[in-house]
């Protein structure tokens, strides 16, 4: 592939015209000069970029449905729904995501139908069942009176040694990381996001099972005490983070625990005329927490936290989180630093940046395309013009 520019996230610059050398699925060379004898595929004026990646997503949510009729909706259903989405997001620009949490293995089979060329969408690490307290985040039976509930399988685990069992089944049924709910949430009901809902003793025994099976663990945390516990715990990264303040900062830098923000869900869910049909016990909760969930961003941005790019999509329409890295620029980031979240650092925080991540030789042959340089318009990634996926043209708007 022939650009007038490439933004080299690794070395930190913008720099062209390149020539993008790619043999199967794989970069084998990025030249500054046209390589003699080799067919070249001419983007003109387009600057390159290597494909984005979405740390925070739920593939198989349908999004905007009303409450019974999300309990309504059948993992069958789901998986239809998630299709679509993975294609969706796909063709913004993000050729890989984590799924941190999905329905009854849609995440699972959606990630194998994938990497089995079966359905276009991104390259998937999944968790299947987020696990949960009884009452907790992700306990789906909040909502009912005890009649309604049953023990089909689930995330809700209670103590260390349910939690560590949960663990093992996760990974047994193909879970790639683990992801657990340390904290209340948004769209829960009966919970409060401020309170931890774990102990430490269920969440290192989360940790340390993950660990000794050779998985990370993703913890949804949004009070502070939450994300303090997960981090000690052994926690890869914490997703939300709305009421970090400097001391857990200052200790998630500490330790290594990355950071993966999702600060634009917040806007969908507060849009007027509430069009993802948001209970009204939710869209309280959420009302008060935008302006804590940027001051966080803000405080990991100055005390230098490890931060991934995250959205949170499958609350809002998959393919349109790329809003989220304008909200990064707006906080205070440079438009580098933000692209450099969706690259090299979530590919970092996956474990996957020997494969992802950046333009470099040996790494696999996904490219995106916009028209203009996103390091100064952020929001170009908002209108990704070419995707590659593996060396495969799957998008093509730059013409001819």
């Amino acid at each position: 592939m022939h650009a007038a520019k490439l933004v080299d996230v690794r070395a930190g610059n913008v720099r062209g015209p390149v020539w993008v050398r790619v043999r199967g699925d794989s970069i084998v060379g990025v030249e500054n000069r046209a390589p003699a004898g080799i067919p070249v595929l001419d983007l003109g004026g387009a600057t390159l970029l290597p494909g984005l990646i979405d740390c925070h997503t739920h593939l198989g949510m349908r999004v905007g449905l009303p409450p019974l009729e999300q309990l309504r909706t059948s993992a069958a259903r789901a998986a239809v729904s998630g299709v679509e989405n993975c294609r969706h997001t796909l063709l913004a620009g993000f050729t890989t995501c984590r799924d941190v949490g999905g329905t009854e293995l849609v995440d699972v089979a959606l990630r194998d139908a994938i990497a089995a060329g079966e359905i276009l969408g991104p390259r998937l690490q999944v968790a299947t069942w987020a696990l949960s307290m009884t009452g907790g985040h992700g306990d789906d039976r909040n909502l009912l009176d005890y009649h309604w509930c049953n023990e089909l399988a689930a995330g809700v685990a209670d103590g260390p040694d349910e939690v560590r069992k949960k663990v093992r089944f996760d990974i047994q049924q193909g879970a790639d990381l683990i992801k657990i709910l340390a904290t209340g949430g948004v769209l829960s009901a009966r919970d409060d996001p401020r309170h931890t809902t774990y102990t430490m003793e269920e969440l290192r025994a989360a940790c340390d099972e993950a660990k000794r099976l050779g998985r990370f663990v993703a913890a949804h945390c949004h009070g502070k005490e939450g994300m303090m516990w997960a981090s000690q715990a052994g926690a890869r990264s914490i997703e939300h983070g709305t009421f970090m303040d400097e001391e857990a900062a200052s200790l998630l830098k500490k330790n290594g625990t990355w950071y993966v923000p999702t600060l634009y869900v917040l806007e969908p869910i507060l849009a007027p005329g509430n069009p993802l049909h948001i209970r009204a016990e939710s869209l309280e909760k959420a009302k008060g927490m935008r302006e804590h969930m940027h001051q966080a961003f803000r405080t990991a941005v100055d005390k230098g936290v490890r931060i991934a790019f995250g959205s949170d999509a499958g609350v809002f329409a998959h393919g349109t989180q790329a809003q989220e890295l304008a909200l990064y620029v707006e906080e205070g980031m440079s438009a580098l630093q933000a692209i450099r979240t969706a690259t090299t650092s979530a590919a970092e925080l996956m474990g996957w940046a020997d494969r992802v991540g950046s333009v470099e030789p040996g790494r696999y042959a996904d490219l995106i395309a916009v028209s203009g340089d996103p390091t100064e318009d952020i929001t170009e990634l908002q209108r990704v013009r070419w995707v590659m996926q593996g060396g495969v043209v799957v998008k093509n708007e730059l013409g001819p």
